[in-house]
């Protein structure tokens, strides 16, 4: 067990990092006390979250903001280096030369994102704007490697950590269906729109695999590529998340003319993935608009919906995941940039909403995404092998401190066959090499 001592009362912001940091990423149990009396007379590990030199255990000095309420602009982030990795709030005082547990927390609870500079074109945070991207270490899970060294420095201090069992790395695999269909259930207009659109750019074969489909001739690739994607994760007996989108106005919906019976039957028989909302476009702060796409997914597929990924990772901290958990929402996977992969709040590790306008954990989980293929295709435009390469990075990073590889494939990105598509192989290469890493 180990024995934090805190030198406020005020325990609510340090619980929330030292439950990451201790019980998720580390697998060890912990207590905090503020009773120095107590605290001076364990033997096992202990840390001194205090600016008294109590020569017992290490000592970290507190920046201040664990022990505050609400929230604040912070200025003055004192940025550095320790053991060679980025750190902020540095004291170069004490055994740790940085608040450890109040750069987590800056980071865990997405603080900076309270205070936006700048919101993109849909209204999200910016990569740009992100300290860990701005920093260059937004593909680091940088929490998790502070907690590893953190367990060294007390290893090195002589205190026994036998008791920190670590966490497995683990691949967790996750779809996004925006289309079902490429030709199919958009009706004759807009299929005739199409292909004439393709008759002018003289590409001829699209007009043939448009009017075949349309026939009912040959399968419709996007609606064939969701078949593959779970037959791939049956033969590998492997659960999978699968995220449905439901909305279909404006730009950026669905673009179906109506709803197929057949394609919700599909997704009601299956037993392996876990099927999840995709919440539109539109529903950000919109919390009636995000209860009727929920209550609508249930009553298609006959099951509760507990999982979410915001489309477009259209999201606003804290107010997405606020309306997510009036929503009955149990775990949320929109935790990404829609244009820079990595780590976007410095861990791999799932980790419960911390609320900061309320200044309490909630029970929504949020599950970070890694890597989404649409980064790597559309904003990066890197080519197959040198993303299959980024993504190789991305979960040896994940594997080194025993995080979550979480990858977010569209099943639109992988119609077709590995030789039409060469997104494919690095789909399937990728997909091997992580689960090869698994213990």
């Amino acid at each position: 067990m180990l024995t934090i001592y805190s030198s406020s009362e005020n325990t609510s912001r340090l619980e929330f990092v030292a439950r990451h940091l201790f019980n998720n990423l580390l697998g060890a149990e912990f207590t905090i006390t503020f009773d120095k009396s107590f605290y001076l007379e364990q033997k096992g590990p202990c840390i001194n979250y205090s600016e008294e030199k109590l020569n017992h255990g290490l000592q970290i000095l507190p920046q201040g903001l664990l022990f505050e309420t609400g929230i604040r602009p912070v200025k003055e982030l004192s940025e550095s280096e320790w053991n060679g990795l980025f750190c902020f709030f540095y004291t170069g005082k004490g055994d740790i030369p940085f608040d450890l547990f109040a750069a987590a927390f800056y980071l865990l609870t997405l603080y900076e994102e309270n205070f936006p500079v700048n919101l993109d074109e849909h209204s999200r945070f910016s990569h740009t704007e992100s300290l860990l991207f701005r920093k260059g270490v937004l593909e680091t899970p940088v929490i998790d490697r502070w907690a590893y060294l953190l367990k060294e420095e007390l290893e090195k201090a002589g205190l026994d950590t036998a008791g920190f069992k670590g966490r497995k790395y683990r691949a967790v695999s996750t779809y996004d269906i925006d289309h079902p269909f490429l030709y199919r259930n958009k009706g004759w207009l807009k299929n005739a729109g199409g292909a004439l659109r393709d008759l002018l750019k003289g590409n001829l074969k699209s007009v043939k695999e448009r009017v075949v489909v349309q026939l009912r001739l040959q399968k419709d690739p996007y609606m064939t590529s969701i078949q593959t994607i779970h037959e791939i994760q049956a033969q590998l007996k492997r659960p999978y998340y699968l995220f449905v989108l439901l909305g279909k106005s404006g730009e950026y919906g669905h673009k179906m003319l109506y709803s197929p019976r057949s394609y919700y039957n599909y997704l009601k028989n299956l037993d392996l993935p876990q099927i999840g909302l995709h919440p539109s476009y539109d529903t950000l702060r919109n919390l009636k608009r995000l209860l009727k796409e929920k209550s609508q997914l249930e009553k298609i597929i006959g099951r509760k919906i507990i999982a979410s990924r915001q489309h477009f990772l259209r999201m606003q901290s804290p107010e997405t995941f606020q309306e997510l958990h009036l929503a009955g929402m149990e775990e949320d996977f929109t935790l990404a940039f829609a244009q820079a992969p990595g780590f976007r709040s410095g861990t791999a590790v799932p980790y419960f909403f911390y609320d900061l306008r309320k200044d309490e954990t909630t029970s929504l989980l949020i599950r970070p995404t890694v890597m989404m293929d649409a980064t790597l295709i559309n904003h990066l435009k890197l080519s197959p092998e040198a993303a299959l390469q980024k993504i190789k990075g991305l979960i040896d990073a994940c594997q080194q401190s025993g995080g979550d590889y979480l990858s977010l494939w569209h099943n639109s990105n992988l119609a077709y066959t590995p030789e039409e598509n060469p997104w494919i192989r690095v789909f399937l290469e990728s997909y091997k090499y992580a689960i090869s890493l698994e213990d």
